[in-house]
C-alpha cells in the first residue's frame, strides 16, 4: 500500500511540474524589422509640399535616404538599441552626407524608433490581426492608432516583389476638407520596403484638389550588408 501511495505522489509532482509546451511554430515577425549591424537601406524620396497662397504652389524635392544600422549600445533601461546613421543625397551622381543618427531597439513585444527625439512604436509582436497600438505611446504626439492589414503578403515596389510583408496602417481619414492618409511597407528581413504619408486640405472630398499639406513618400531601391 505504501509503496503504491509513493508511486502516485510521485506521479502527481511530475505532473504538476510539467510545463506547457511552447509553440515553435508561431511568427512573431522580428524579421520583419531588421537589427543585425551593417544592414542598410536605400530609398527614392518624394517630399512635395502644397500652398495656393504662395508660389511655387506645389514644390517637389526628390532625393536618397540611406539608413545604415551601425553600432549595437544598452540605452538606459538595460535594452539593446541599435544606431541608425541616416545619410543624403540629391542623386546617384554624390556622395552620401550623414543627415542625422536615430535608435532604435526591438524588445520581445514592439520594435521602437526615436526620431528627432520622439519614440515611436512602429511594430508589436506577434504580428496578427485584429491587434492595434498607439504609434505615439511613448511620446508626447496625440494618439496614432496602428494595426497590420495583408499580413505575409506579396508587395511590389519599383518593379521588385517582395514575396513576405506587412502593412501597417496608421491613417486613413477623409472629410470634406481633409485627407490624412499614412501607412508604411515592411518586408521580411528586409525593413521598411515603402512609406506614404500625406496631410492635406482639400476642396470639397476631392484629393485631387489640394489646397493646402505635405506628402511624403519613401521607396525602397536596394538594400543589403556591408
Amino acid at each position: 500500500m505504501k509503496k503504491g501511495i509513493f508511486i502516485c505522489l510521485v506521479l502527481t509532482s511530475l505532473l504538476a511540474c510539467k510545463k506547457d509546451p511552447v509553440d515553435t511554430n508561431i511568427i512573431y515577425g522580428y524579421e520583419y524589422f531588421p537589427v543585425e549591424v551593417g544592414h542598410y537601406a536605400i530609398y527614392n524620396v518624394v517630399d512635395i509640399f502644397h500652398d495656393l497662397e504662395i508660389e511655387p504652389a506645389h514644390d517637389t524635392n526628390r532625393f536618397q535616404i540611406k539608413e545604415l544600422i551601425a553600432e549595437v549600445l544598452v540605452d538606459g533601461e538595460g535594452d539593446t538599441i541599435q544606431k541608425l546613421k541616416r545619410y543624403v543625397r540629391p542623386d546617384e551622381s554624390e556622395d552620401w552626407v550623414i543627415q542625422d543618427v536615430w535608435t532604435q531597439k526591438r524588445t520581445a513585444s514592439t520594435a521602437e524608433v526615436v526620431e528627432e527625439n520622439d519614440r515611436q512604436i512602429k511594430m508589436i509582436f506577434a504580428i496578427a490581426y485584429n491587434r492595434t497600438w498607439d504609434g505615439n505611446a511613448l511620446n508626447n504626439e496625440p494618439e496614432l492608432e496602428c494595426y497590420y492589414e495583408n499580413i505575409y503578403q506579396p508587395h511590389t515596389v519599383n518593379s521588385t516583389v517582395y514575396d513576405s510583408t506587412v502593412i501597417i496602417e496608421k491613417e486613413n481619414f477623409i472629410s470634406f476638407i481633409d485627407f490624412n492618409r499614412s501607412y508604411d511597407v515592411y518586408a521580411r528581413n528586409v525593413g521598411k520596403i515603402k512609406s506614404v504619408y500625406k496631410n492635406l486640405a482639400i476642396d470639397n472630398t476631392d484629393t485631387t484638389d489640394i489646397q493646402k499639406g505635405v506628402e511624403l513618400y519613401y521607396n525602397l531601391i536596394e538594400f543589403g550588408t556591408e
